[in-house]
């Protein structure tokens, strides 16, 4: 039987980091950071923040930098069409609490909307992170998502358009200068574990050699403090090719099978296909929308059974739910399909969700 991970990278092919044309598209100096979350954290280390508004749908990852710098979180609301940042819900938030420093997160591949925000930003004296973890690729009028606002960030982690073992990029207005830290060791065995557990993930060979990998990486990790680690050696191709794929636009058969999915099921009364409402969106996933949690629960177990490997949403990050009715409503209502580029395997998965559609 055919089998659908949702974390399989796109190939890729080594070559050198160019670090110089990146800070050339995008008109911005970027620096190595080991992961988003201390991409986080260098960036907000310096600025002195006490309390910071971030989306209340988005990975819990985001709050384990906070809690190392002892910041407060707010959170704000999303729109229901895209699931990103409701621009309403951040003037209403920014002006009740006073906050002058601000995550935006722009979900799934599409863009938010991140001139709007800026100009709102700019002219409260917010500072402004543009969060491009999900979305590096996306553009909006011409930039890139991840160059709006005051700093920014991409990473590389599965499931993303930007798919690698770790490691990421940010810049700031506020120049970061960091103590640099070396563990290679880690580095090179979450390497080792994406490529067997991620690349090699359909190859029934090193089935032992994969779990040991994968229990030494998650050790390493665990007791190792990377959060101002350089980049090894060994990355820059690593990194570099996934960019230089990334900027090549072999993301378009992504965006392809994306629009051939929101078509064969435009008219589907239990989900609606989430899109980007602007810009050039770097899709990476399907994202679906069901009309209500026990639909979505259904489907989950049905595609798992199927052997495609769905995911839910993101579980929320606040329990008050007082301030985010959009938020509220969406809960344990999202789905996540994968996209490969492999026609056989999308097909079987169009197939798979038109008998559970009916």
């Amino acid at each position: 039987m055919l089998k659908i991970n949702l974390f399989t990278p796109p190939k890729f092919t080594r070559q050198p980091l160019n670090i110089r044309y990146l800070n050339g598209i995008t008109g911005k100096q970027w620096q190595y950071a080991s992961s988003g979350r201390s991409a986080i954290y260098l960036i907000l280390k310096d600025l002195n923040v006490k309390q910071i508004l971030i989306p209340a749908y988005l990975c819990s990852t985001v709050l384990e930098p906070l809690r190392r710098l002892n910041i407060t979180p707010f959170f704000y609301d999303l729109d229901e069409q895209d699931l990103n940042p409701s621009l309403e819900s951040i003037e209403c938030l920014t002006s009740k609490h006073n906050i002058k420093t601000i995550l935006v997160a722009s979900m799934y591949g599409t863009p938010a909307s991140l001139m709007e925000i800026e100009e709102y930003c700019n002219k409260n004296g917010i500072f402004m992170i543009d969060d491009a973890a999900q979305g590096f690729g996306a553009k909006l009028g011409g930039r890139y998502v991840g160059g709006f606002g005051d700093a920014g960030f991409f990473s590389f982690s599965p499931g993303k358009p930007t798919a690698g073992h770790m490691g990421g990029f940010f810049w700031s207005k506020e120049f970061v200068e960091v103590e640099r830290s070396n563990h290679c060791l880690t580095h090179y065995f979450r390497w080792l574990d994406f490529y067997f557990n991620r690349y090699k993930v359909y190859d029934s060979r090193y089935g032992f050699f994969k779990v040991l990998i994968n229990l030494f990486s998650r050790v390493l990790l665990k007791f190792t403090n990377i959060y101002s680690d350089n980049m090894c050696k060994f990355e820059d191709s690593v990194l570099g090719g996934i960019l230089a794929n990334n900027r090549n636009d072999s993301h378009f058969f992504r965006n392809r099978y994306h629009e051939e999915f929101v078509k064969a099921f435009e008219g589907s009364n239990q989900f609606r296909v989430v899109q980007s409402l602007r810009g050039v969106a770097s899709y990476h996933k399907i994202v679906l929308l069901f009309i209500d949690k026990k639909k979505a629960k259904v489907f989950i177990d049905y595609m798992l059974k199927s052997n495609i490997a769905v995911l839910g949403g993101y579980q929320l990050l606040v329990d008050d739910l007082g301030d985010l009715p959009n938020v509220k409503r969406i809960n344990h209502r999202v789905v996540e399909l994968p996209i490969e580029d492999n026609k056989e395997k999308m097909t079987y998965l169009f197939n798979k969700v038109k008998e559970f559609n009916g």
